[in-house]
């Protein structure tokens, strides 16, 4: 099993851009960190960290853009207006070191948005136009260039956050599943005892997720069937949850307590990378000793050769009335993260 190589083990703050107040990385384009930013009264822009430095997405004739996934050379994500609720489908593509963006809403839809990308596709979720009387579900899309959009239905509502340009993953009603390709019948992974879970990413023959027990949640991964499912949330923490995969790495965050003494949910996330099993974690978060921060989450990885990089959010949580009935925790400070390693094997 490869690992992490002892003491190469290095993380970056990356900046933000003019003001914005926080900030996180949440996928890779062309090895750079791709996120969201927002400012100080909350609006929310899509940004990239070509070279370690920020630049905001635009797409022409939208004020606001958001991003979904990155993967490869593909940024998925929409546009927004914040006034009418409206929203679109967008990708935009890495081409000689420049980000170019193209809508993808299809106006058969009353709002559409894109999650993931892998292989050449773009996947996706759309809201049909509301009729009187009829229940309305949210579809899949899936997002080739230059081709109408192909819809993935169920008996439920669907929502789709990764493909791997064949097989599609994430929720059919709240329940974990795979599509080994578009035209197939999902599998449903949900493990037995969690009555809602959902896959958030793909890394070959493995999903990589979460799985709801209560208001608990626990990182998992599978292996095409819902009787795969590995627990990889450590002892001792309350949650877990699996944001992405890559060469049988994982990433997410665990937190030892799922809700402070209110009933508010907890902030002290530590940012994990696991290698397959429970026991395997190592503490992210541990790396940020000695900066402004002592919370964080993976959100993305990618391995390439004998290089890993993850990506995520570095917070600062800070705790009202501690050890009584009123404890709550806030999070004043957060800021885009770049933790990097070399792998051994």
């Amino acid at each position: 099993m490869r690992d992490i190589v002892p003491g190469s083990l290095k993380v970056e703050i990356l900046p933000l851009p003019k003001r914005f107040a926080r900030g996180a990385a949440q996928g890779f384009c062309g090895g750079f960190p791709v996120g969201r930013v927002e400012t100080s009264r909350a609006r929310s822009a899509g940004c990239w960290w070509p070279r370690g430095k920020p630049e905001l997405l635009t797409l022409e004739g939208r004020a606001e853009v958001l991003t979904g996934r990155a993967s490869g050379s593909a940024i998925p994500g929409h546009w927004a207006n914040g006034k009418t609720g409206a929203m679109g489908a967008a990708v935009w593509g890495l081409h000689d070191g420049a980000l170019r963006g193209t809508e993808l809403h299809v106006k058969a839809y009353a709002k559409t948005w894109a999650i993931g990308a892998g292989g050449g596709a773009v996947v996706g979720v759309g809201t049909p136009p509301r009729k009187h009387g009829t229940a309305v579900r949210d579809v899949g899309l899936v997002f080739r260039e230059d081709a109408p959009p192909v819809v993935i239905a169920a008996d439920g509502e669907v929502m789709l956050n990764a493909t791997d340009g064949v097989r599609l993953a994430g929720s059919v009603d709240g329940r974990a599943a795979l599509w080994t390709s578009a035209d197939a019948p999902p599998t449903d992974l949900a493990p037995e005892g969690f009555p809602a879970s959902e896959v958030q990413a793909l890394d070959g023959d493995i999903q990589v997720g979460v799985a709801f027990k209560g208001l608990g949640s626990r990182a998992g991964l599978w292996r095409g069937t819902a009787a795969t499912f590995i627990d990889l949330t450590p002892r001792g923490f309350a949650t877990g949850r699996a944001a992405a995969g890559a060469a049988g790495f994982q990433v997410g965050f665990v937190r030892r307590k799922d809700t402070t003494r209110n009933g508010s949910s907890g902030c002290d996330n530590q940012a994990a990378l696991w290698r397959g099993e429970a026991d395997s974690w190592i503490d992210l978060n541990a790396s940020l000793a000695g900066t402004e921060f002592n919370a964080s989450v993976a959100w993305a990885i990618e391995v390439t050769g004998d290089s890993i990089r993850v990506c995520g959010e570095a917070s600062r949580f800070e705790v009202n009335d501690a050890e009584t009935p009123r404890e709550n925790h806030y999070v004043p400070a957060a800021h885009p993260v770049l933790w990097t390693a070399r792998v051994s094997g």
